[in-house]
């Protein structure tokens, strides 16, 4: 799969799929250099009310004659008034799957305009192009035998502005899409010694510094919080430390939770969608993927990435609930519910990133059903402490087209989580179920301006114009990338 920049227009392309961007009620609609026949289908179409250029609706037509092209699709871009880099993302991404099922191996598409720059817009093509047309290989008997279309932008005026976008687009869809990967294997192929390793090879080949604690080393560091949500598992945990260095004044921490496999613990889930507990560990499955990006595009920010990576099981060694675990930097946790094992495991990991002393800590996890309950899977819930770093999430959610929606932090809500054995509690009960965890784990940020943000809505969803299938979206690694980059 390739994407490839060309000054020619889309007609002119030796392709074997011309794409055409169509706006609803055909407001702006660019058909210049259209052939007439297409021109008279598309306008018959829309009298007819069989095509209204809808986001994302499509139209196929049959090749004409004069024409290079086999096939051409119309695809709605919806009102022009409402055109961003992100719907141009979506409709390449639709484009992409749209190919596959068509079984074409090239495709040409201008790139729609609208108050974004063409690099931008590039950009946002070529993400959508990479992450729409991504599938999870699996472990079928017989490989499933794809092949994914090369896309060809056309029309383009600044090329090397918009190659610019493509080469960042494909390192961050790449990324993102490796952050999928890892969330699609199961827990006997992906234990937390396994991931560790991943991130070793992923520094390696990206060029950021990996370094792994073991049970042993988490055991000198009095890292109790981390060992505990581990101690029922076979596969002990780990705790993974990766550093990206700028050689700069400002670093920036990301910190992810990696639960492989999350059964609750002693506090059992019910069995029903427990399959999907593999997914529990997108969160460092992001701060990895990211990590990745950031060594590849190189902003002027120091990264510290961090992931707390345990298999949380039930068993004669698991902690239970009324046990009494004290983090990395001694503050100490009553246990009530294993399964809220997420802050419990972050603790550790975020004391540890407050210990390096770090100017932010932004943390990632599938930590709460409640954020489903708040924002269903279109937005990702916001906790944060400092509302200029705030602020600048979620400005760097909106440009990439990853929505994230702050939620409150009133003092009353501390109340909720006071313990009478310990410094805190681990799950205080239902109310406000998304604020308090993301308030228990910001106790371990020692004062360093903090955000919390939990994807257990947005980690995985069903498919759709980036999703090609129902699973792991790799949420979270475009913000990050985008969010290194404004910090420098």
């Amino acid at each position: 799969m390739k994407v490839q920049l060309k000054v020619d227009d889309r007609f002119k392309v030796p392709a074997e799929l011309v794409a055409v961007g169509v706006y609803e009620n055909e407001n702006g609609t660019d058909r210049e250099h259209m052939p007439e026949a297409y021109q008279t289908l598309l306008s018959d179409a829309m009298a007819r009310g069989e095509f209204e250029g809808k986001l994302l609706q499509t139209l196929t037509a049959l090749p004409v004659p004069g024409v290079l092209t086999r096939r051409v699709v119309f695809i709605g871009l919806g009102k022009q008034s409402e055109l961003t880099a992100n719907v141009v993302r979506k409709v390449f991404g639709q484009l992409a799957q749209i190919s596959e099922k068509m079984k074409v191996q090239s495709v040409a598409a201008a790139l729609p305009q609208g108050s974004f720059s063409e690099k931008d817009a590039a950009l946002a093509a070529t993400e959508g192009w990479v992450l729409g047309s991504w599938k999870f290989a699996g472990y079928h008997q017989e490989p499933v035998d794809r092949h994914v279309a090369d896309l060809y932008l056309t029309n383009i005026g600044h090329v090397e502005s918009a190659q610019e976008g493509v080469d960042v687009g494909l390192v961050v869809a790449n990324a993102q899409n490796y952050t999928r990967d890892l969330g699609f294997r199961p827990s006997n192929k992906l234990y937390p010694e396994l991931l560790a390793e991943e991130a070793v090879d992923a520094g390696r080949r990206h060029g950021f510094s990996v370094e792994v604690f073991d049970e042993m080393r988490l055991k000198e560091l009095g890292m109790e919080a981390l060992l505990g949500v581990g101690q029922g598992s076979v596969y002990p945990p780990r705790l993974v430390l990766m550093r990206y260095d700028a050689h700069a004044d400002k670093t920036l921490a990301l910190v992810g939770k990696g639960i492989t496999f999350d059964s609750g613990g002693i506090s059992l889930k019910p069995s029903a969608g427990m399959e999907d507990m593999k997914y529990d560990m997108l969160g460092a499955a992001a701060v990895l993927g990211a990590m990745c990006a950031i060594a590849e595009t190189k902003p002027s920010v120091n990264v510290i990435g961090l992931m707390a990576i345990a298999q949380n099981m039930p068993s004669g060694s698991a902690y239970k609930p009324g046990d009494v675990v004290r983090a990395f930097n001694g503050k100490t946790i009553e246990i009530t519910n294993t399964d809220a094992e997420g802050r419990v495991a972050l603790s550790d990991a975020v004391s540890y990133a407050a210990h390096l002393r770090p100017n932010w800590i932004v943390e990632t996890s599938t930590l709460t059903g409640a954020v489903l309950v708040v924002l269903g899977h279109e937005a990702t819930g916001l906790v944060a402490d400092d509302d200029k770093l705030a602020e600048q999430v979620i400005e760097a959610g909106d440009k990439v087209g990853e929505r994230i929606w702050r939620l409150p932090i009133y003092p009353e809500y501390k109340e909720l989580y006071k313990s009478k054995v310990a410094d805190i509690k681990n799950s205080p009960g239902r109310d406000a179920g998304t604020i308090t965890g993301g308030m228990i784990i910001r106790e371990f940020a020692g004062g360093i301006p903090f955000a919390h943000l939990d994807i257990a809505g947005t980690a995985w969803t069903k498919e759709g114009p980036l999703n090609a299938v129902d699973g792991a979206t790799g949420v979270m690694v475009r913000t990050f990338v985008e969010l290194a980059h404004m910090l420098a």
